[in-house]
């Protein structure tokens, strides 16, 4: 007769991990932890995910946590798994998503003896917890068995509260294999969503009625806090032209008459960045923007000169930190503007003005010899589902898409900048397949982003996970490539000398694939990877010499960069 099973710390943290919701957990094994991994194996309502690397691990937790709102959950090994994942927690945190990443350690009584990928810290190794402190909100390690319900409870309550982000919980092996101790497990808060002063909201209300032109540029604060159909309530209550951030691009939907579309160095357009620096206008109201380098189009002034601004915000640090401000509120946006729809005096119907025609691929295309990747990503708005879930990697793929695809609802889009880490699409999208199977799920990403990421693409077929990956490939660094002609009128060490043969490599994964010079190619091979419910990659030989019109803003803020002076220590 087998003795009776004794729950250990592993079991605990599975079992608090399914408290909360989790049904994945995306991971890397590694001998620290074997004790988690094996209890795992025995689990009927998480599901291990076994990637190819831990950065994509964490990036797949994060796209089912941008898709969810859930927590995403992934487990890496000691020393070289952690500093592996570092990069993606990183991402996670700045892309606003709640992500636990666990990670292994050797025994306690190992520290310091030189065991195999110790990273305990001291002056002999790595120190784990320190490193992921600058890159989450919460970076801690339990030494003693005790110590880890309430540990992980705190850290699951920091990634979901306030600003979502990244956290880190380090796990010993000797500390995961011990018995659990009876302690009891809280369950973390609900998101706070009080309504800030009425005093505020009422004062910024009279601002915005009181504005004969006012516009509206929407951030990730908003579509993290889903304002999508608040929004278009107070746009049509106001007349207020929207324009979004990279980042917030898919909140309000761009074939609404109001839309203006994207504004920034990636992904903006003369159509958006005209009316919104007019001088006509003489209100901006920002909604979730940190307004940062890529969201300003370089800071550029214009955004806030000779109007009046106020801005919206979860983060109270962000009101006014790089351009100052005359009606700040700190809260979450949906709660904020639906405090401004209940205090703005009802309008008789406005009416909306012509809807703006978006480009065609055919137009873009024109008889260029060559496809170009602006025709591509106008071919997809033109093409792809209505509920597709787009993931956008960085490079120039965020211009196209940003400037030439239609987001329209229920459609999704995600991407992730600040960070930005190139490759982060590749696995991202097979987290957010996960998350929601019924929906499409397309990643676009370039060539030098695929050969940072491409491997996962047999995490995919592994577990039937059908991603389609579109791959435009103009063999390199393009995105750097145009700035540095832009700067130097040359592009030394960006681009490749042999094109990267993605169809080849996706093949060699399991995947499906197809390469395509055409726009009719394109249109077959899209059809047929949505069809067949398979991963499937469609490389798509693209001009690399097709410069985006935003990426002129990166440019000048390099060229200034260049030309700065240094600060010197005083």
């Amino acid at each position: 007769m087998s003795p009776p099973h004794v729950e250990s710390v592993a079991d605990l943290v599975c079992d608090m991990l399914a408290e909360v919701g989790v049904t994945h957990v995306f991971g890397v094994p590694g001998g620290p932890l074997l004790p988690l991994l094996d209890v795992l194996s025995d689990r009927r309502d998480i599901d291990f995910v076994l990637a190819k690397h831990e950065e994509g691990a964490v990036f797949m937790a994060e796209g089912f946590a941008l898709s969810t709102g859930r927590l995403g959950v992934a487990c890496v090994t000691a020393g070289p798994g952690a500093t592996h994942a570092l990069t993606a927690a990183a991402s996670a945190t700045s892309d606003w998503a709640p992500l636990l990443v666990l990670s292994g350690q050797v025994a306690t009584s190992s520290f310091g003896l030189g065991a195999l990928q110790d990273s305990s810290g001291g002056n002999w190794s790595l120190d784990t917890v320190e490193m992921f402190r600058s890159a989450t909100k919460l970076s801690v390690a339990a030494g003693d068995p005790t110590q880890v319900p309430y540990l992980l409870n705190r850290a699951i309550r920091t990634a979901l509260t306030g600003l979502p982000g990244a956290v880190h919980l380090s796990l010993p092996s000797n500390v995961l294999s011990r018995p659990a101790p009876a302690t009891r497990r809280p369950v973390p808060p609900p998101r706070d969503h009080s309504l800030p002063p009425m005093k505020a909201l009422a004062e910024l209300a009279t601002a915005i009625a009181a504005a004969r032109n006012p516009v509206l540029l929407a951030g990730q604060g908003a579509k993290r806090s889903r304002a999508g159909s608040e929004l278009v309530a107070l746009a049509e209550r106001t007349g207020m032209r929207v324009a979004t951030t990279m980042k917030g691009k898919g909140v309000f939907p761009e074939d609404h008459p109001l839309a203006l579309g994207v504004f920034g160095s990636y992904g903006g357009s003369p159509a958006t960045h005209g009316p919104l620096l007019s001088t006509d206008v003489d209100l901006l109201l920002v909604l979730g923007s940190s307004l940062g380098e890529v969201s300003t189009f370089g800071w550029d002034p214009g955004l806030v000169t000779d109007r009046v601004v106020g801005q919206v915000d979860l983060d109270p640090l962000q009101l006014g930190r790089v351009f100052p401000v005359h009606h700040g509120i700190a809260g979450d946006v949906r709660t904020v503007v639906g405090g401004l729809l209940e205090i703005l005096p009802a309008t008789a119907d406005r009416p909306l003005p012509p809807r703006r025609a978006a480009p065609t691929a055919a137009g873009l295309q024109g008889r260029h010899p060559v496809l170009r990747a602006s025709a591509v990503a106008a071919r997809l708005s033109e093409t792809v589902p209505a509920d597709t879930t787009l993931l956008v990697d960085n490079g120039n793929a965020l211009c196209w898409i940003g400037e030439h695809f239609v987001s329209r609802v229920p459609s999704e889009l995600h991407c992730s900048l600040n960070v930005a880490s190139m490759g982060f699409s590749i696995a991202a999208a097979i987290g957010a397949k996960i998350a929601s199977p019924h929906r499409p799920v397309i990643a676009v990403v370039g060539d030098a982003a695929f050969a940072m990421g491409a491997m996962e693409i047999h995490t995919a077929v592994e577990y039937g996970t059908p991603v389609i990956w579109i791959v435009l490939n103009n063999s390199g660094n393009a995105m750097v490539a145009n700035v540095q002609h832009l700067l130097f009128g040359r592009a030394p060490g960006s681009l490749y000398t042999v094109a990267i043969d993605a169809a080849v490599i996706a093949r060699g994964l399991g995947a499906q694939a197809a390469r395509v010079d055409t726009l009719r190619e394109l249109d077959a091979a899209l059809a047929q990877a949505l069809s067949d419910e398979a991963p499937w990659l469609i490389d798509v030989r693209v001009d690399g010499d097709e410069i985006p019109w935003a990426l002129r803003g990166r440019s000048e803020v390099l060229r200034n960069d260049f030309t700065r002076p240094a600060r010197t220590a005083s």
